[in-house]
């Protein structure tokens, strides 16, 4: 990248072609390999829950369970995605020393084995496995023949199978060994990230087969200049394509592209490009096309192309392969005064860092959850997410396609280190396609600095060779320094305005980011503790709610959102996340997150909620439009003093109150506790209301936002829980409008709801304190529970079991889907001959189709009448996780209704 202003946009194209030699079936077949797994911890017998992570971690060359003949009848039936080492949970016994960035859960080796049938017709073609990630350290057998590796925990790899003896004939096994080990030595003291990161094959496998001219992998790149006249954008679309010949013979392909708009209509078509190329020899087609006025890619309306590409056998023009990708036009600048603009309109990125794992799942998130999280972020106003601290789930990326989120896509390790400058290649050309990407991270925090800085001009380099219309960033401490000095965007971790200030005053024509800030712990619905008054903190109390002093001042989010020359904020973080705990042994999980493990909202939640959503004029980078609308949020219960050990036999409470409007009043029981005044973050502290010693009354808390002529414009109230009564409530999260995640699970063997137990007193409040044991049950339906969580950073119950303890009144369960009726067809006809066990395997077909029913889920606990909900179910591709992304964009989002 080698100047501003930055104004282009982004195209995937996916072409393969045809070469020399005997082939049965044109085109391409992909098919899900996520199905009919049989997994176990342990390197040679299974790891138990309190063993400690083995001292020696090589399986050897030829291991037993590499054999097609080893028993693994006693395996656990599992599908993919799958993080192996979620259902140890937390063991201070097999951790002493914390285990997986200090989340106690043990960090075993694990074992996955699979057994499948190639189809006869594939005879000719070339196949292989596509894995999207495995983390970390991965081996592979096929029939007892080591057939492939990796090493890095986040990019994605292929294993080819076509040319491996014996697969064709009859059935084939595979055996998987993964040591979750992110040390390049291995070993158990390397331990995991100073987060947990899970470990196993976490991500999506896939089956493909193709002829054998093919596209390379991650071979096709396409992008459009953008140019304007007013408000009006023209635009020149720019393919290539790097197509492989792994024939016998010389062989011409022909590429073509067809682009259709989001209506439907069909934009045009580029002049055919021909191929010849050698045996083991590669070829790049290129086509370029204009497109007058394209509907642009945005925030509020992320407007996605199709690309149509397809190759045909040159001779008789007969169709090879057709592949479909989206397209978003649209324009980046990046300006070192103004910020950074999208389509010549000014955007200030409001955005959050995320690890993506979540309560029960671990590492392994379902594409409804990422959905779910998405739309987490655009309910507080979050218009991006940076991929801390790796390459993201590619599903991720499409989601925000969708949503109109932007990314910072960010490299896992850094140096002037072949390895490692590969890893940084592979993320570009996999992820150079998202119109989300608008930005590339090297590194972060320590890992830039020192030595480190010399793999500044290799990350440049590859980042400028596969794709150069983004610019490059470093999640940095220090500035002007020779990796300062190499990328295109200065990054900023946790720094004061004085220190951007510095920085812009030394390198004036350097855009500025604060790329990673405001680390202001809470718990959720924590009343009485400490507060966090400064940057994460590491104490072993109980974290209060209430966290605005920390989170408005100037070395926090307000360092870099209160100035124009900034970019943007990346606040840490957007959910609490497994690991990295403020103390090792006591929490399972950190406390940074404005939602809690389960997506729960803090407090927190809504102050952002207030910053960034609603104190902000409707506009290009306004996640929806509010109306000028007022919202007021009361952070505390109105429960009795007496209730909490730290202000037993007090007879105040301390109450904070969030709004938009310029004032809050509050009263008790009708009786006013007097006002005070409420300013934006941006015009300097004052964010919230704080009512000091409020005489406490049981009874009603009630919280009116006045406008500027005193006018009332919100109401909201807490309650004193009532001691007699109640009930159980249960209600649907994920899929569900309000969350803009769809209205119905998808019937592909993957998809998950996300359900809510809720504790409620006689008058249907929820019960502050309640801590009752909830279970869950399917009563009817294609479902089955994936297991149950709190939110609870101290709690240390187990993930995979269909119960738990409430946590202030709120139990989280997951629900995945058993059944595949919305698979499509010519998938269920391939794997019903590939799978030998699964879903969609010939003898599981029937009892794995079943459609048209909802599935019925019941919760109960002691002292309560069970109460049920019903999940609605699909099999309709307009149900998708994408297709509930793109109805849900530029529309409004509550994450924040209760009950």
């Amino acid at each position: 990248l080698s100047q501003f202003p930055l104004e282009m946009s982004i195209v995937l194209g996916l072409i393969l072609g045809w070469g020399g030699g005997a082939f049965a079936l044109p085109g391409r077949d992909t098919v899900s390999f996520d199905f009919g797994w049989k997994h176990r911890p342990g390197l040679t017998t299974w790891a138990v829950p309190n063993d400690p992570p083995p001292e020696n971690t090589d399986p050897g060359p030829h291991p037993p369970e590499s054999t097609i003949t080893y028993d693994d009848t006693s395996w656990e039936d599992v599908q993919l995605p799958h993080d192996g080492l979620i259902g140890f949970n937390f063991s201070a016994a097999a951790c002493p020393d914390g285990c997986s960035g200090r989340s106690s859960i043990p960090r075993h080796v694990l074992w996955y084995r699979k057994s499948f049938t190639i189809p006869a017709d594939w005879e000719g073609s070339e196949f292989w496995l596509d894995f999207e990630g495995s983390f970390r350290n991965t081996t592979i057998w096929i029939n007892g023949i080591q057939s492939g590796s990796h090493v890095c925990g986040y990019t994605p790899f292929r294993v080819r199978l076509d040319n491996i003896t014996g697969v064709k004939e009859g059935k084939t096994t595979i055996s998987v060994f993964v040591d979750p080990d992110n040390g390049d030595s291995g070993g158990r003291d390397h331990g995991s990230g100073w987060w947990y990161e899970g470990g196993g094959l976490y991500r999506h496998v896939n089956l493909v087969r193709t002829t054998k001219m093919h596209i390379d992998q991650d071979g096709v790149f396409a992008y459009s200049n953008l140019t304007w006249v007013g408000s009006k954008a023209s635009a020149v679309l720019h393919l290539k394509a790097d197509v492989v010949n792994h024939g016998n013979a010389q062989a011409d392909a022909c590429v073509a592209f067809t682009l259709t708009a989001p209506d439907g209509s069909s934009v045009g078509v580029d002049a055919t490009t021909k191929m010849s190329i050698a045996p083991g020899a590669s070829g790049t087609g290129t086509a370029d096309m204009s497109v007058p006025h394209p509907m642009l890619w945005t925030s509020s309306n992320p407007w996605l192309y199709n690309i149509s590409a397809e190759v045909t056998n040159c001779k008789d023009e007969a169709s090879l392969d057709t592949v479909d990708i989206p397209h978003g036009f649209r324009s980046l600048r990046y300006d070192a005064n103004d910020g950074f603009f999208l389509n010549k309109e000014h955007f200030k990125v409001r955005g959050f860092c995320d690890h993506n794992n979540f309560a029960i799942v671990g590492m392994a998130v379902p594409d409804r959850i990422n959905l779910f999280r998405a739309q987490a972020s655009r309910g507080v106003g979050g218009n991006g997410r940076r991929t801390s601290h790796n390459p993201p789930d590619p599903t991720i990326l499409s989601i925000y396609d969708r949503i109109g989120i932007v990314v910072m896509d960010e490299n896992r390790l850094f140096d002037n280190n072949s390895a490692y400058v590969d890893n940084m290649a592979t993320l570009v050309k996999r992820d150079r396609n998202h119109p989300a990407v608008v930005i590339w991270s090297f590194c972060n925090e320590g890992a830039c600095e020192g030595a480190h800085e010399t793999g500044g001009p290799p990350f440049q380099a590859v980042a400028e060779k596969f794709d150069g219309t983004r610019p490059t960033l470093a999640n940095m401490f220090t500035f002007n320094d020779l990796l300062s000095n190499t990328i295109d965007v200065q990054g900023f971790s946790h720094q004061s305005r004085d220190k951007l200030e510095a920085c812009h005053a030394a390198l004036p024509h350097k855009p500025i980011f604060m790329s990673e800030c405001c680390s202001c712990n809470t718990m959720r619905d924590e009343d009485e503790g400490r507060e966090t008054l400064h940057d994460n903190p590491h104490y072993p109390d109980i974290q209060k709610s209430f966290n605005a002093r920390c989170a408005e001042s100037n070395t926090a989010t307000n360092a870099s959102d209160g100035v124009d020359f900034a970019v943007g904020t990346m606040v840490w973080t957007l959910f609490d996340y497994y690991g990295e705990p403020p103390v090792g042994q006591l929490e399972v999980s950190s406390t940074y997150g404005q939602y809690d493990l389960c997506g729960f909202p803090k407090a927190a939640a809504f102050w952002y909620r207030v910053q960034w959503l609603l104190s902000i004029e409707d506009g290009p980078d306004k996640t929806f439009p509010t109306n000028h609308s007022f919202e007021v949020h009361l952070v505390e219960s109105w429960e009795s003093p007496d209730a909490f050990p730290s202000t037993y036999g007090n007879k105040t409470r301390d109450i904070h109150a969030y709004s938009n409007a310029p004032s809050i009043e509050l009263f008790v029981n009708g009786k006013s506790q007097g006002s005070q005044g409420v300013i934006p973050m941006r015009e300097g502290p004052g964010s919230y209301a704080e009512f000091l010693a409020v005489p406490w009354e049981a009874g009603e808390l009630k919280a009116v936002a006045k406008d500027s002529d005193e006018k009332a414009v919100a109401t909201t109230t807490r309650t004193t829980n009532t001691k007699a009564g109640g009930k159980l409530g249960l209600t649907i999260d994920a899929p569900s409008v309000a969350t803009g995640t769809g209205s119905a699970v998808l019937l592909d063997g993957h998809d998950v709801a996300l359900l809510r137990a809720s504790v409620l007193d006689a008058n249907g409040n929820i019960v502050h304190l309640g801590s009752n044991n909830v279970s869950f049950r399917i009563v009817s339906g294609p479902g089955v529970i994936q297991g149950a969580g709190n939110g609870d950073p101290h709690c240390h119950e187990p993930n995979n079991v269909p119960w738990h303890t409430a946590y202030h009144g709120l139990v989280r369960a997951v629900i995945r889907v058993t059944s595949t009726a919305a698979r499509g067809q010519r998938e269920r006809e391939l794997l019903s001959t590939i799978d030998t066990d699964g879903p969609m395997a010939a003898r599981n077909v029937a009892q794995m189709q079943i459609s048209g029913e909802p599935i019925v889920v019941e919760a109960s606990a002691d002292g309560f009448a069970p109460v049920q909900v019903s999940i609605p179910t699909s099999t309709d591709s307009t149900d998708s996780v994408f297709a509930a992304a793109e109805a849900a964009a530029g529309k409004p989002v509550n994450f924040f209704a209760q009950g």
